[in-house]
């Protein structure tokens, strides 16, 4: 079984000033539920965590489905990850473990009991996420790790290893991060005119770290942090 993408994380100190950055800037509802956040219109349904752990930094996370998180879990091992919560359960049914990959990036696995939290569509709307990108030291290794825990078919096309959407429920791409700079993993939101939302980035306080800059034949993107220093993407185009 191939592992698609259910559901994507954000984690935040303060959760109500994380609330009121993706609100303001995306447009998006969130309703505070407890220990989470709830995120609506994003294309894909994910939470706001209120992240209490100080030894490990805040991150944009995302969550794929998973047969058996115990088995998942001792490939994680094998191929060079990291287990930093094992299994538990879950108030809405299932349970769910976080891991970090070769590099350093959280993410988490999920196995459901019949609720279903993926509302991801093929068209993707304005403020919609539409790709997902994780930098890497050594992208051979990671495309080992990932098809290995969670069956992708990874391609290597150059600058880039292309994760299709028929594998991970989203497309995707691994890439070497050269910069000094921690690797992330991070999600691409589509919006029409990038210069306004740079804008209203600052106004919110977050930072632009890098200016639109165009992708050949496809159209223009630009990375933010938010409050936390998680990194985000946003594009414009196909």
């Amino acid at each position: 079984m191939k592992s698609t993408i259910e559901m994507f994380v954000i984690a935040a100190r303060d959760g109500n000033n994380a609330k009121d950055f993706y609100e303001s800037l995306f447009n998006w509802k969130i309703i505070d539920v407890g220990p989470l956040l709830q995120i609506s219109g994003a294309g894909i349904n994910g939470h706001i965590l209120k992240w209490p752990h100080q030894n490990h930094p805040t991150h944009v996370s995302i969550y794929m489905n998973v047969d058996n998180i115990q088995e998942s879990l001792e490939k994680v091992e094998e191929t060079g990850g990291t287990v930093i919560l094992p299994e538990m359960a879950v108030p809405t049914g299932g349970s769910i473990a976080q891991l970090v990959d070769p590099d350093g990036n959280i993410l988490g696995i999920y196995k459901g009991s019949g609720h279903k939290y993926k509302e991801h569509n093929e068209e993707i709307a304005f403020h919609q996420i539409g790709f997902f990108e994780i930098a890497t030291r050594e992208g051979h290794r990671s495309q080992q790790f990932y098809e290995s825990v969670f069956n992708w078919k990874i391609t290597d096309d150059g600058p880039v290893m292309s994760i299709s959407n028929e594998n991970a429920g989203l497309n995707g791409h691994l890439f070497n991060w050269t910069h000094e700079e921690l690797t992330y993993l991070t999600l691409y939101i589509k919006v029409d005119t990038i210069p306004d939302y740079l804008e209203k980035v600052t106004q919110l306080g977050g930072k632009v770290i890098v200016p639109e800059t165009p992708i050949p034949e496809f159209g223009t993107f630009a990375q933010l942090q938010d409050l936390d220093g998680n990194v985000m993407g946003i594009y414009s185009g196909r």
